[in-house]
């Protein structure tokens, strides 16, 4: 089934916390594409800040569904960014019509939370002060789990399909688009017209699905696509004045 996730837009000021000095290699001014990725600036996030992000649970059953899923992408943006995110056992009840604190993410774990089949869906949430990735709510399809074929007939393919999605709103989140582009030139970007590798590998961020098919890299962002622009997403906090 394919999965998009939903426009709406969700706005909290507040104070900045913590800053570190700017990566070593950042560019003379902020980027906000590069080939397979694009930062969400229509959602009003340009950057990354540098303090702790934190994936919280909108409830029980979400933390036991979902929780796994989120240890290897927030590690590798930990990694790749040097943006702490880490996963807790915390629930928040922060309802989805409003932000939650300043640079939590919440997961839920709903059945067709936009109304329709097998779509999961991010509400991104910005800081209108420096325009930075605030946090927000990360809504997934449990339809994913109804069927034990409900992506693939294989089940580790299967499994893929869910970790990629969960990624993907994820991502959302933290500031990336969907980097879909007019690949055939024929005037209308369409579904999964994106870059690829030379495998056929395309962004994670991707619309409606991209990223990698093994269980071993299943839901990380991809190295050559997604990665660059989450490193970019760091740096544009510095190259913007973040204080």
């Amino acid at each position: 089934m394919l999965r998009v996730r939903s426009l709406a837009v969700l706005t909290l000021a507040a104070a900045l916390l913590f800053v570190s000095a700017p990566p070593a290699d950042a560019a003379t001014g902020p980027v906000y594409a590069g080939t397979g990725w694009k930062i969400e600036t229509g959602q009003g996030i340009y950057s990354l800040a540098p303090d702790v992000y934190t994936v919280v649970f909108a409830d029980a059953t979400a933390r036991s569904k979902l929780k796994a899923y989120f240890a290897k992408p927030a590690a590798q943006v930990t990694a790749v960014t040097g943006v702490p995110v880490t996963v807790t056992d915390t629930v928040d009840a922060t309802p989805v019509t409003a932000c939650p604190a300043r640079h939590r993410i919440v997961v839920h774990y709903e059945d067709r939370p936009t109304g329709a089949a097998g779509t999961s869906q991010a509400l991104p949430c910005y800081d209108t002060g420096d325009g930075s990735a605030w946090g927000g709510h990360v809504r997934i399809d449990s339809e994913y789990w109804a069927k034990a074929n409900w992506f693939s007939t294989d089940a580790a393919k299967n499994d893929a399909y869910r970790a990629n999605a969960i990624s993907h709103e994820f991502g959302h989140i933290l500031g990336l688009d969907h980097p879909n582009y007019d690949r055939d030139k024929d005037g209308v970007v369409e579904a999964f017209e994106c870059a690829t590798t030379s495998t056929g590998t395309r962004p994670l961020m991707c619309s409606p699905n991209g990223g990698y098919y093994n269980s071993v890299d299943a839901g990380k962002f991809v190295l050559s696509f997604d990665v660059p622009g989450l490193k970019q997403l760091a740096a544009n906090w510095y190259l913007r004045g973040g204080v």
